[in-house]
């Protein structure tokens, strides 16, 4: 007579498999990753960053990360369920900002993109390229001289002649 294992063994077993298939293939791919850790699973190192910008200290989650990590100024981590790699101090910017659209690509995560929508800070690409010109023309020196000044300076004295002089 055959008997079947119950169903909640059987999820259990399956659950085991997956979990070493996925160490194992782990394993087996060997990329050069700078130092870091990614904490815990989905949460990652996130309530470090919150606890850090609660405490009115926001750059204290990088500079533990930095003195942990022997002063390297490139650490990996996982943010809100993303894994990130976080570039500090100047050379960083440099490399992050000279490199734009060549060897690093802007990325955002999901969570900011369903927050912001389609806008300035997450567009990429001839998208953000276009977004910039467009915003330009109301932006600009040239719309802000000829466009803004004079209303502007009719609302200041308007302003202040009723409410500081009085009148």
């Amino acid at each position: 007579m055959i008997q079947f294992l119950p169903i909640p063994h059987l999820i259990i077993i399956s659950y085991v498999v997956w979990i070493l298939y996925r160490i194992l293939k782990h394993k087996t791919i060997k990329v050069n990753l700078p130092p870091g850790s990614f904490g815990w699973p989905i949460l990652g190192e996130s309530l470090s960053l919150l606890r850090a910008g609660l405490d009115g200290v926001p750059e204290r989650f990088d500079q533990e990360r930095v003195e942990k990590y022997r002063s390297c100024q490139v650490f990996k981590t996982s943010l809100f369920g993303n894994r990130v790699a976080v570039l500090c101090g100047p050379a960083g910017n440099k490399f992050l900002f000279g490199n734009e659209d060549k060897l690093v690509a802007v990325w955002w995560p999901y969570s900011l993109r369903k927050l912001f929508g389609k806008c300035l800070v997450t567009s990429r690409g001839e998208e953000a390229k276009w977004m910039r010109k467009m915003m330009l023309s109301y932006l600009g020196p040239d719309a802000f001289a000829t466009r803004y000044a004079a209303t502007m300076d009719v609302v200041t004295r308007r302003h202040i002649q009723v409410h500081w002089r009085g009148s």
